[in-house]
């Protein structure tokens, strides 16, 4: 089996406006990029985001994007390098996924341009790019430092270019590119089906989606067996002593889980039946070589790997609010009335909870407790879950500490 190199699918599901605007406006196309990227069509995704890059060419998002679409193309590492260095200079921690307004770029930049770099032997440019993104270390999944690491070890040496900021600042078009030219701009026909079918999830916020596209060097079937499946990832620890479960998403969103990779139908159905005899009564064979379901596996979601998972302690937490600047002056009241505020600085806002506590029934209990002190203004204290540093889903959490 021979897997292509990671590439992050930055927005996944696209916004409700989409499907309600034929009109082809900047927006329009920024969302059908994102769509079709998300479905792994890199070149339409490069016409539509070269359109809206043309009327703002230091849009730090779009040349995002770019790059990383760019680097998707084997031979197109210079390109994708152009556009990276753009979005370089413009790298923020609160980047905002799938927003149009954003005019910065992520801190997966670094991650592309490394990889770009080091396929084009810059390597003292690569390793200072790696170097950036590993400041940013407890800001993403070890994942993609990993990666870098491996990119980097096609270089002959790894000393780290002392100009990189400098080289950052230097624009040079790679030869024979011209941004500006795009083919014939093609019809928007959103799918309604897939639109309808995922309504709750455009209301929320958009899902970081990480995925791994999968080739096999046969097509003769591979066969294995579903255990799962959900449009909402969740860490395969979930499946508690099953430890090879594999992860896949399809190009509607769906997520499958699936164990093993076998030759022969009847090895697979040897596995249905002892995995039934474990609960999984709804486990059924499948082919896994069928590229429209399981052609991409999927490594994270939210920035947390999924094979990680939840491990040791969970913590939860009563949070009374989430601040980015001042608290609001009729908070600061319950420090008189309510024990054991502690303040948490998460992802640039601090947030006010009452805890921890082992569990999710102490966790509830002292809500109750909060709501009797004053029902009024902490009416939308919720309980919040942590492991290692990290907010996981309640679900995640209780399935753990359960």
């Amino acid at each position: 089996m021979v897997r292509t190199r990671v590439f992050a699918l930055i927005a996944f599901f696209f916004c409700l406006h989409f499907a309600l605007h034929s009109k082809p406006s900047d927006e329009a196309l920024f969302d059908l990029a994102r769509q079709q990227l998300a479905k792994r069509e890199i070149d339409r995704a490069i016409q539509n985001l070269k359109r809206i890059y043309v009327k703002d060419r230091r849009n730090g998002n779009i040349n995002f994007l770019l790059g990383a679409a760019y680097s998707e193309q084997k031979g197109s590492e210079e390109k994708a390098i152009y556009h990276l260095k753009k979005a370089a200079l413009n790298v923020k921690t609160a980047y905002q996924v799938g927003s149009f307004a954003e005019k910065g770029a992520p801190i997966h930049t670094y991650y592309y341009l490394t990889i770009a770099l080091a396929a084009t032997d810059n390597c003292e440019k690569a390793a200072a790019s790696a170097k950036k993104l590993s400041e940013y270390s407890q800001q993403i999944d070890n994942y993609f430092i990993e990666e870098t690491s491996r990119h980097l070890q096609k270089c002959p040496y790894q000393t780290a270019s002392k100009d990189f900021e400098k080289w950052l600042n230097i624009e040079s078009l790679p030869p024979n590119y011209r941004p500006d030219e795009v083919d014939e701009l093609e019809s928007i026909q959103p799918d309604q089906n897939h639109l309808l079918a995922n309504l709750d999830s455009l209301k929320k916020a958009e899902m970081g989606i990480v995925t791994k596209e999968l080739l096999y060097t046969t097509n003769a079937p591979l066969y294995g067996v579903q255990i799962g499946s959900g449009t909402k990832p969740s860490p395969i620890s979930n499946y508690g002593r099953i430890k090879n479960v594999d992860v896949f998403v399809d190009k509607q969103g769906i997520i499958r889980y699936v164990v093993g990779h076998f030759a022969y139908r009847n090895q697979a159905e040897a596995l249905l039946e002892r995995l039934q005899a474990e609960g999984h009564e709804d486990a059924f064979v499948v082919n896994v070589n069928d590229e429209r379901k399981y052609s991409n596996e999927l490594i994270s979601y939210n920035h947390v790997n999924l094979r990680a998972g939840v491990k040791g302690e969970i913590q939860y937490f009563v949070q009374l609010g989430a601040f980015k600047d001042s608290i609001p002056t009729e908070l600061m009241e319950v420090y008189l009335d309510v024990e054991g505020i502690k303040e948490i600085d998460y992802e640039e806002m601090t947030l006010i909870t009452i805890g921890a506590y082992a569990t999710y029934q102490q966790a509830s209990k002292a809500r109750k407790e909060v709501l009797r002190v004053d029902p009024i203004e902490l009416r939308e204290a919720f309980i919040v879950a942590f492991n290692r540093g990290k907010k996981i889903s309640l679900e995640d959490a209780k399935n753990h500490t359960d």
